[in-house]
């Protein structure tokens, strides 16, 4: 599987494994909190941990980025110290 990479994704991003797809999603400028208004960069990955990828993801990616990750079974935001949340499915 190829992966799936938006407009603006940092380079960084390119480089990690298992990646589904990867894009940005804009942040919020109406938040109080300057780190809930800039940009994310959200990545679905083929596998392994939410909480272990969004902590990776953080060291790469610097203030100028929030991070979000997701797996099969599971996502975690840097805002959320990237403590995995599992995904349920119904």
């Amino acid at each position: 599987m190829t992966p799936s990479y938006g407009a603006g994704v940092p380079i960084w991003a390119k480089r990690l494994q298992d990646v589904k797809e990867a894009y940005i999603q804009a942040g919020n400028s109406e938040e109080a909190g300057p780190a809930d208004r800039r940009d994310s960069v959200v990545i679905r990955f083929t596998s392994g941990d939410a909480g272990q990828h969004c902590t990776a993801m953080r060291a790469l990616a610097g203030p100028e980025h929030g991070v979000i990750a997701f797996t099969p079974a599971g996502m975690a935001v840097d805002s959320n110290d990237c403590l995995s949340v599992k995904l349920g499915t119904s």
